[in-house]
């Protein structure tokens, strides 16, 4: 999977208006984020249909910000009750008519060349087709045919659209998938389908200033929207704080820093760029998000899951079958998850069994071959 260095075709065509349509779901806005960037460096005119918690970073980007007429917003950083996350994906999210329609209500008003629709926008992604719209679908989840979430998504896609889920991948005339193929289960897919890995810009960063050089250095990153994830940080930082480790903990936009016991080996920060700090880290523990996993794989360091909803299990689970790493319950308890840890750092063969999935694949994905594919 690694990056052509070739001439970027879709860089010297005319200029493209492109609508990307997509919700706050967290792990999902940054290849989306990342796409519109590389587009609008291209020249082409980048317009993003999404919630309002989302429009700041969408105008820093660049792109211009369209806000829903109808649709019910939804902020994934702020607090909400257990099950509500999941009844808005369902009712707010892919379900929802009011999303489709709002869509169509300003595709009519841009006509772009082309859209990019978020995979989980079920309802959206059938108007799309029903309408014979040229769009492409982005597929931000690993191409597990057999797990959990994907088979719950596809009860909810047949639902709303009468096609499960991977059959309305089918059906969509072009679908990035911005996942590494081995964190799925799929031995081969369909020839529209084009995989472009955990898609980003490289990072040009100094060496991440270590604290403590000669101990293991530990990051914790559980989500980086609400989930619920501050009990188990909070036992995370009750296991590590005591060992002889540096431990950086980033929160997200879903918990505050100063929520988090402070020491003299553990840092927690609400936002560090990941990519700039993985080369020096020895081991990551994190809730099993996608983009995570495949950051941590990218960089060769393997990876302690404690998973929380979503997909999470799905993917740790891939995780332990691929020898990346190891899972816990994110209800463990403080020593059992200081026992892991320590067992980790002392698995050299796990190091380097990551290490060498890392010299096989691009770090940070073919973000210009996606936009390639996007502007054809």
């Amino acid at each position: 999977m690694k990056e052509d260095a070739s001439a970027h075709p879709g860089s010297h065509r005319e200029r493209q208006i492109v609508l990307l349509t997509y919700w706050d779901g967290g792990g999902n806005v940054p290849p989306q984020r990342a796409l519109a960037r590389e587009l609008i460096r291209r020249g082409h005119d980048v317009h993003v249909l999404t919630h309002n918690s989302v429009a700041r970073i969408v105008e820093s980007d660049g792109a211009k910000f369209h806000a829903l007429k109808t649709a019910p917003q939804w902020d994934g950083s702020m607090p909400h009750a257990t099950g509500a996350e999941l009844e808005f994906i369902v009712n707010g999210v892919s379900g929802s008519t009011a999303f489709a329609s709002d869509f169509l209500t300003l595709h009519d008003a841009l006509r772009p060349n082309i859209n990019v629709i978020d995979v989980m926008l079920f309802t959206t992604i059938g108007m799309a087709t029903k309408r014979g719209l040229p769009f492409i679908t982005l597929n931000h989840l690993a191409w597990n045919l057999q797990g959990r979430a994907t088979t719950g998504l596809g009860h909810l896609a047949k639902e709303h659209t009468g096609h499960a889920f991977f059959e309305l991948l089918d059906r969509a005339p072009m679908v990035l998938a911005t996942t590494y193929p081995e964190f799925g289960t799929a031995t081969q897919v369909p020839p529209h389908v084009h995989f472009v890995g955990p898609i980003r810009e490289p990072v040009a960063a100094p060496p991440w200033p270590r604290r403590f050089p000669d101990r293991p250095f530990v990051l914790v990153s559980l989500s980086s929207v609400f989930q619920e994830q501050q009990g188990t940080l909070q036992s995370v930082c009750e296991a590590l704080a005591p060992l002889p480790l540096e431990v950086l903990v980033t929160t997200g936009r879903g918990v505050s820093p100063d929520a988090l016991p402070s020491t003299d080996n553990l840092e927690a920060r609400s936002f560090i760029q990941h990519d700039a700090v993985l080369p020096s880290v020895d081991l990551v523990i994190t809730h099993g998000g996608l983009g995570t996993a495949m950051f941590s794989a990218g960089a060769g360091v393997p990876m302690l899951l404690l998973p929380n909803g979503r997909d999470q299990s799905d993917n740790a689970e891939r995780v332990e079958a691929l020898g990346f790493g190891r899972e816990l319950s994110c209800d463990a308890t403080p020593a059992a998850i200081a026992g892991v840890v320590a067992d980790m750092l002392a698995e050299e063969g796990l190091r380097d069994k990551c290490r060498q999935y890392a010299k096989q694949v691009h770090r940070f994905g073919e973000l210009s071959r996606a936009a390639d594919l996007v502007i054809t």
